[in-house]
């Protein structure tokens, strides 16, 4: 995955902080442009975690 403004790669981003929810948990991240990112996160029922981003934030001006 990357980053839906510049194109950076996601894994490569900062997490801001991770929630736990009733469905996995919610991870959110900033890229070195400045965007945040929603990201949940699932177990699956092979093998891991499951990451589906959820939506870009707006940037604040």
């Amino acid at each position: 995955m990357r980053c839906a403004k510049c194109g950076w790669p996601v894994d490569e981003t900062a997490v801001l902080s991770t929630h736990h929810t009733s469905e996995g948990w919610v991870r959110y991240r900033r890229c070195v442009c400045g965007a945040v990112a929603i990201e949940m996160m699932r177990l699956g029922s092979g093998a891991g975690v499951q990451i589906e981003p959820v939506r870009e934030l707006a940037q604040a001006r």
